[in-house]
Order: structure tokens, then sequence, then C-alpha cells
């Protein structure tokens, strides 16, 4: 199955691809929860929520969320099809599944908040999706301990993922995991990807004057000229990186093949074509 297109990327068939293998995984009995949350982020995003403004990011929109649905889903998938231990649960389905569609809720802005766009949190959006995830999970009521596994799982996420975190349990772990490759693997295999990069440059060169350069290149940060930059430092990113990443996160995305009962991963394929394409277009 090729990578699903911008014009396929809906909520409406997100939505659908979840409970379709919620159900291949652990019975036809529904995804309630999920689809509590799934909503009321597709509200949020919309300028549809108490207190929020409508995002105003044009890289790190609705549309990256659901990028990044795929990918996680069947990296799930495939964990448990191919046997590896532990197996993850409904639960914990459930868990990855919403910390996905909250990982990058920390890009919009609150209510009164005019300055600039939401990509001026680029470098903190990560600890506010956090934040916003820790309110809003207690506000449908969900238990405390379930609540502290969504906020682990979406630390895995962001520019600088934080390999750190202090997992509660080996499923938190993988599910972790499996979110911060799908985060990658999502966008990196679009194929509008590298149409979209110097949009992805605007929202760093945001976050660079909110944050102040100065400050930024005395942290040790690496900071992008303009969106050629980017460009041309988008294969190095893969290779040193990206790949990197994947590796330290247990090769997650190895296990995107046993969901499909075959050998082809269309992610890495879609993505290494992209790289590809960049490296003779901007040597």
């Amino acid at each position: 199955m090729p990578v699903l297109s911008r014009n396929e990327l809906t909520p409406e068939n997100i939505l659908k691809q979840i409970g379709k293998i919620h159900d291949e995984n652990y019975g036809n009995h529904g995804i309630p929860l999920i689809s509590r949350v799934f909503r009321d982020v597709v509200d949020l995003f919309n300028g549809k929520w108490p207190g929020y403004q409508r995002c105003d990011t044009q890289y790190h929109d609705l549309y990256h969320t659901m990028q990044t649905v795929p990918p996680f889903v069947e990296i799930i998938s495939g964990w448990n099809r191919s046997g590896a231990s532990p197996m993850i649960s409904e639960n914990f389905f459930a868990y990855g599944t919403i910390a996905v569609l909250l990982h990058d809720t920390g890009y919009i802005k609150e209510i009164g908040d005019d300055e600039g766009t939401g990509a001026k949190y680029t470098l903190t959006h990560v600890q506010r999706s956090i934040d916003f995830a820790n309110v809003y999970l207690r506000q449908i009521d969900l238990p405390v301990a379930e609540t502290r596994h969504i906020l682990n799982i979406i630390r895995c996420t962001g520019v600088t993922i934080d390999l750190n975190v202090r997992f509660r349990n080996d499923e938190e772990r993988v599910v972790g995991c499996a979110l911060g490759t799908a985060d990658l693997l999502g966008q990196m295999s679009s194929s509008d990807y590298i149409d979209t990069l110097p949009v992805l440059f605007n929202e760093f060169a945001e976050s660079y004057a909110f944050e102040g350069v100065r400050k930024l290149h005395k942290k040790g940060s690496t900071l992008y000229v303009d969106a050629d930059d980017l460009m041309r430092s988008t294969p190095t990113f893969y290779e040193k990186v990206a790949l990197k990443r994947f590796e330290m996160m247990g090769s997650m995305e190895k296990y995107i093949p046993y969901h499909y009962g075959g050998k082809k991963n269309p992610y890495m394929a879609a993505v290494e074509k992209n790289i590809k394409t960049i490296r003779k277009k901007w040597k």
C-alpha cells in the first residue's frame, strides 16, 4: 500500500483507519475514547475549542498530525503481528493513539496571544503539548495513571527527542518509540515533503527570532540560514539524525512490513525517494 496522499489524509479517513487497525488487533467493539479525543483535537486545530485560537502554523498543522497516525498504528499492528514482546495491549494502543493526536497541540496559541504564529513555540512545543494534554485529559476525567502514560509517550517527539524518558513499563517504552519514529516517518515520506520544506524553514526562522539567535548559538543549536540551506541539509539530517534516532528507538520502522504481511516498508521507500530527489537538485 502506498503512503496516503494529502487528499487522502482527511480526518474522516484517518479515524476509519484507526478503527480498522484497532479491530484487526483487538476485536470489533469500537474506539469511543479515541474517537472523542480525535473529535476534540480536530475542533482544537479548527479554532472551535474554548480559550484557544485556530491553528496558524502552516507546517505543523492538523494535516501533519494526520500524517503521523498511519505509520504509528501500523508500527503497533506490525509489532503485535511479529510476535515481539511485550504485546501492545488495547489500552496502550489507545494511549499511544491519543498521544499522537495531542503531540503537536503545543503549537496552538491561546486567546489573547496575538504576536506572531504558533511557530514561535517550535523549540518549546513538546512541553506545551504535554501541558495542554495534562489539563485536557483531566477535563475528560481520564484517570491520573493513564494520563501519565500518555504524557510520557508525547515526550518521545520533537526537534530534540528525549530518549532519557523514565518509562513506567515496557509497553509505554515501545509505544513512545513508535510515536517518535512515526513523527519523522509521516512527514518525510510525504509526496509533498520537498515542497513543504520552505514552509518548515519559515517556522524555524520565527522560532529563532522568538528565542533569540545569539542565545541559540550559545546553546550550540543548529540554525538554518535560509530555505535552501534547510533543503541542502536534509539528506545529512536523514543520515546523521533521523536514521540514528530510529536505531536508538529500537528500529520500530522495521515492524511496519509485518502489518502488510510482506517485506516492503512504503514509508522508508518514500523517504529514500525524497532524499534522492533532494540530492539531485541541491548538491
